[in-house]
């Protein structure tokens, strides 16, 4: 026998030991929303915008400098049959070929060239407002599905507790059951609040399973059972802005869908000053370098003498013009009405979207409020009911009271140990609002 209980030592030690052990890696709310912010696709979109905008400013500058262009062409010209009392019938058979460079800088466009750089820097600024309003979105919902995980997994270790406890009130009242001491009924009634009890586990279990799948596609992160999240319930400091006033004071100096709406208005007031520009005259100052060469086949003849007709002419030319377009049929003046209405039509989009920040701040305070409140009682009613459970399981051991008492007291203990993590949820996610509401990501939280 006692070599058999060797031979088995032996071999759970080899199982265990031959077992690949995977470190696991801790990542807090604030690791992976630096791993987000460095890896998700939208802000690598985001950072792409801003580029691209970089390089269309770049572009519209070249418009204040002076252009530069050349040509080359060579021309052969053959005879091909000739009549008339022309001495020489060859006397188009030449290679006629033309070179110039010219440059024009634009001296005045109606402010066009000018308006035409401001909107293109005003688009970078609205580029990275986009990008700051994508880092602002993407904070939130990973600041939200971490703290539901955290809930998740606070359920779980709940729900554990509860199957636990519930499970050995089952096998308490089937002993009791034997003993002749409780009916089957109060048998069966603790059986089925064990598999509720088991029935919560398994959704809690689920629950954790998804939030821990969406925030690692938050992070664009590959799923991994080496990760382990921890922490948040601390992430915010216990100060924060509670008057409403204050809070909305911040948002519009913080919030980048404002700005971003704010820079739209500018870009489409620049776009009604480039159209109306076209109603002005356009002036520039041409220069350039021409050579002009003809090479004759043959040399040609007069009076019985032969005498070189190649020609090369060379000059150079310099000179102001001016063109002005008298009438476009209304073209310019109708796109510029339009660009005068787009106005209209996003200052109409930044008031709706001040009502809806307004909107949030005030339930954000609310929710924040009331869950600090409740998160109080709630303590309060866990502390409570841990004890209860106790008494009440210290008199079934000593006899003084029955099973369907005990699984009360343990139904009580889940349902406030449930009640006090949802409200600590509810404070999280709502400090979490106020601080996407006042436009403030995470690396402004005071921690």
């Amino acid at each position: 026998m006692k070599r058999l209980y060797s031979y088995l030592l032996i071999l759970i030690l080899t199982l265990f030991l031959g077992q690949p052990v995977s470190a696991q890696t801790q990542m807090t709310l604030d690791d992976c929303l630096k791993y987000g912010f460095e890896n998700n696709p939208s802000l690598k979109a985001a950072d792409y915008g801003v580029a691209a905008s970089e390089e269309n400013r770049k572009s519209v500058r070249g418009q204040f400098l002076p252009s530069l262009s050349t040509d080359y062409s060579v021309s052969p010209l053959g005879s091909m049959s000739s009549k008339g009392p022309t001495e020489d019938p060859d006397y188009l058979d030449q290679v006629t070929r033309n070179f110039s460079l010219r440059i024009s800088q634009v001296l005045y466009a109606g402010s066009r060239i000018v308006n035409s750089y401001d909107k293109a820097k005003i688009e970078q600024e609205k580029q990275k407002a986009d990008k700051a309003l994508a880092e602002l979105e993407l904070a939130y919902r990973m600041e939200a599905t971490f703290f539901q995980l955290m809930g998740a997994k606070q359920d779980v270790k709940v729900a554990l507790e509860s199957v636990k406890n519930l499970g050995e009130g089952v096998n308490s009242a089937r002993a009791f059951f034997e003993k002749e001491l409780i009916s089957y009924a109060e048998v069966l009634t603790a059986e089925v609040d064990l598999a509720n009890a088991e029935q919560q586990l398994s959704i809690a279990t689920n629950n954790v399973n998804r939030k821990r799948v969406s925030l690692f596609a938050l992070m664009n992160m590959p799923v991994t059972e080496t990760v382990d999240f921890s922490g948040g319930m601390d992430f915010f400091s216990k100060e924060y802005e509670k008057k409403f006033e204050s809070c909305w004071q911040i948002a519009v100096k913080n919030r980048p869908d404002l700005n971003s709406l704010e820079q739209q208005v500018h870009m489409s007031e620049k776009d009604a000053d480039i159209a109306l520009g076209s109603y002005l005259p356009t002036v520039r100052l041409n220069a350039g370098y021409y050579d002009n060469d003809r090479d004759y086949d043959k040399l040609g003849s007069s009076y019985g003498r032969a005498y070189d007709r190649d020609q090369r002419n060379r000059y150079w030319s310099a000179g102001v013009s001016a063109s002005w377009q008298l009438f476009d049929g209304g073209q310019a003046w109708y796109t510029s009405q339009k660009s005068n209405i787009t106005v209209n039509q996003i200052k109409e989009a930044i008031k709706e979207t001040q009502l809806s920040i307004k909107e949030g701040i005030r339930k954000a305070l609310f929710t924040i409020a009331e869950a600090d409140q409740r998160a109080l009682g709630a303590l309060g009613a866990v502390t409570a009911a841990e004890e209860n459970y106790k008494v009440e399981k210290h008199r079934l051991e000593a006899g003084l009271t029955t099973i369907p008492h005990l699984l009360d007291a343990q139904i009580r203990l889940t349902r406030a140990q449930g009640n006090y993590t949802q409200a600590l949820l509810d404070y999280m996610l709502g400090r979490s609002e106020l601080q996407f509401m006042m436009g403030e990501n995470y690396k402004m939280i005071e921690k």
